[in-house]
């Protein structure tokens, strides 16, 4: 959502953000900046679902009464409350973009009462927003069945940004692996390395998290020559994977469902920057790595498989597969197929 709001700005659009925390409220602010100035800053506690009330009514207060041509949503409940500020409010709000992104079933747990509260905010935003961004056709195809008319759905994946493309020739090791992102147990990396570590000489891991001991503890047992960078900046991240001579991991499992419907940025951004990607079968992405040779794909976590996987995969000229990749899936491509203005997309394709 921030690299579209970005896009937004390049492209001339005057573009103001409110930005609510994540989770974990404690301690942290609501903003309301617009080109980088803070407008409105306002602290927030943990108050657990009274959250979700104070997020409706200071969403709502954001929305101006005119002069705004488009709320874009970057979850359900904001789009909620671009609803309650249209239809209730009486706000004049043209369109209603719901950039929906990533869907997963029973997100805060099966059963639970956030769980109920998301999915019944869910059916209603998707019958009543103008537009419904989703970024897999898995993600669109369950929307559809939530109740949103095919009319109004557009397809998206995450689109990829690199500060200074450069699409160049590099030695590929296919013994030298890097990790980036967060280091948790429903991203599977402590599996996957406890299979494969036999084909690793070097891995590089770029990123934290709550199972980063257990992985590093893994490496040292197993002899693993292995580097943690730990959190980097976003561009930073880009430029190591560019000069990077080796395999991206995504072992993504099925511990999490949102794994089946998500569109992973990072196996998009190693693809671009010229670095073929080693993941699991899970995404939906994974179909186009096999079909357009963009690394290897594996099922099963067995280390003939992975290591079949490995010989197999084409390095030859990747540079030129990534830099199509990335002319095909960059920002600029995929963000100007969102019709914000003028008329709706044709119905997606099954």
């Amino acid at each position: 959502m921030d690299h579209f709001g970005q896009f937004l700005g390049r492209h001339g659009h005057d573009v103001t953000v409110l930005a609510h925390p994540l989770d974990n409220y404690a301690g942290r602010r609501t903003q309301l900046t617009q080109e980088g100035t803070v407008l409105r800053s306002v602290r927030r506690w943990q108050l657990g679902l009274l959250n979700l009330l104070l997020d409706l009514v200071l969403s709502c207060a954001a929305v101006p009464r005119r002069g705004v041509d488009v709320v874009v949503a970057a979850n359900n409940f904001d789009a909620l409350s671009a609803l309650v500020a249209k239809h209730v409010l009486r706000k004049q709000v043209p369109r209603i973009c719901y950039f929906a992104a990533d869907y997963s079933e029973d997100r805060f747990g099966a059963g639970s009462r956030l769980s109920r509260i998301y999915d019944r905010v869910e059916r209603i935003v998707l019958r009543h927003a103008t537009l419904v961004v989703s970024n897999t056709r898995r993600a669109a195809a369950q929307r559809r069945r939530l109740g949103l008319d095919e009319t109004r759905s557009i397809v998206v994946p995450n689109g990829v940004r690199l500060p200074d493309p450069q699409f160049t020739p590099k030695h590929i090791d296919k013994s030298a692996f890097v990790y980036v992102g967060s280091v948790t147990r429903e991203h599977g990396l402590y599996e996957l390395l406890e299979v494969m570590a036999p084909l690793i000489r070097r891995l590089v891991i770029l990123g934290v998290g709550d199972d980063l001991d257990r992985v590093v503890g893994l490496c040292q047992s197993r002899r693993i020559e292995h580097e943690v960078l730990g959190r980097r900046g976003h561009d930073d991240v880009l430029d190591y994977l560019r000069d990077f001579g080796g395999i991206g991991l995504a072992p993504y499992n099925l511990t999490s469902r949102w794994t089946y419907y998500c569109s992973p940025l990072k196996v998009n951004e190693y693809v671009a920057c010229g670095v073929p990607v080693f993941m699991s079968a899970v995404p939906e992405v994974a179909d186009l790595v096999i079909s357009d040779r963009l690394g290897a794909v594996f099922g099963d976590l067995d280390l003939a498989e992975l290591r079949g996987r490995l010989d197999a995969l084409d390095t030859v000229d990747f540079h030129r597969r990534a830099e199509r990749f990335y002319h095909q899936y960059g920002e600029e491509t995929l963000y100007a197929r969102i019709p914000l203005t003028g008329e709706l997309p044709s119905p997606p394709p099954e």
